[in-house]
């Protein structure tokens, strides 16, 4: 269920649209002195370090997403073959390499927004002020993520299913991936 707060102009209500989905997300606290080496390495180059041996990153560099979505204007029907085709091959990258993931990532309730990001999780260990370093992947079978920072806002108390719920603001979030997310809130 998505619910846009109305802002003043078209980005803003971009930014705030809000929706709850059940998507595969990692997280890690990030101390204070690796934070501040995040912040200047982007604030120089508007990336993030990306460790050599990350499959994560082998697997970002070969996504297809984006150019299977712009031939879907040109031919949709070689589009929906070939996005079935990279959705199979992710799975069965799932299957043969199930231990490659420092962090692997966990189907997990959220509620995200251009912002910011909600999630809940049994037994969360995070203060107001923590910043997390999230990997999120947009869909269950996609082996493609999306990283950024977030600090951690409002924590809510466990809920009938003993959940705690960590309420994040994005701090930072690389323009692409904010896009990206954005556009899936609004295609859900």
């Amino acid at each position: 269920m998505a619910a846009i707060t109305q802002k003043t102009g078209d980005n803003q209500q971009r930014a705030f649209a809000r929706v709850d989905d059940y998507l595969p997300l990692s997280w890690r606290r990030v101390s204070a002195e690796e934070f501040a080496d995040v912040i200047a390495n982007f604030n120089k180059t508007q990336s993030f370090p990306i460790p050599p041996d990350d499959i994560q990153a082998v697997l970002a560099n070969l996504e297809v997403t984006d150019k299977i979505q712009q031939l879907e204007r040109s031919d949709p029907v070689l589009s929906r073959i070939l996005s079935r085709l990279d959705m199979k091959l992710n799975m069965l990258l799932k299957v043969f390499y199930p231990g490659t993931e420092a962090r692997p990532m966990v189907p997990t309730w959220v509620n995200m927004s251009g912002g910011g990001l909600a999630f809940k999780e049994a037994g969360l260990d995070v203060q107001v002020g923590d910043v997390l370093e999230l990997r999120l992947a947009l869909s269950l079978d996609s082996l493609a993520s999306i990283q950024c920072f977030a600090r951690v806002v409002k924590i809510f108390p466990p809920d009938e299913e003993g959940l705690i719920k960590a309420a994040c603001q994005f701090e930072p979030i690389l323009d692409g991936d904010r896009e990206k997310l954005i556009q899936h809130i609004f295609k859900r």
